[in-house]
């Protein structure tokens, strides 16, 4: 009983793939191929896109053109205190994560400080501890 029953999913199997491979064979437009040819450019555009790719990546640096502070002091000469208020010779520092975390986590911890200082909701619960 089990070997009809196998016998007969597995003719059912196979005459749903014939009907389906009949199906595509006749809806295949003649002539067609499984690689087509290709067709003529005028131009193969890809040299121009990564040209185009490696000067965006420098066109903010030329563009901007904003002053710190003390841009031009004597100050911003000397190496070992530059690295330390290189943001303040020239802000184009503050795009680089050595210079902006610093002063992200100072910026948003104040404000997360000042916030849990004046809303006393923010305050963990004493009977929880």
């Amino acid at each position: 009983m089990a070997r009809r029953a196998r016998s007969s999913v597995l003719s059912t199997f196979f005459v749903a793939a014939a009907m389906c491979l009949a199906t595509q064979w006749a809806l295949l437009p003649s002539g067609s191929a499984f690689v087509q040819p290709r067709g003529q450019k005028a131009a193969d555009v890809a040299p121009a896109v990564g040209a185009l790719a490696a000067l965006t990546a420098s066109l903010p640096a030329e563009a901007y053109s904003f002053k710190g502070p003390l841009t031009g002091s004597e100050v911003c000469t000397q190496k070992p205190l530059f690295y330390i208020i290189a943001p303040a010779c020239d802000p184009i520092f503050l795009v680089s994560p050595i210079y902006l975390a610093p002063i992200l986590i100072v910026f948003w911890g104040t404000i997360i400080t000042v916030i849990q200082l004046l809303i006393p909701a923010t305050q963990p619960d004493e009977d929880l501890r």
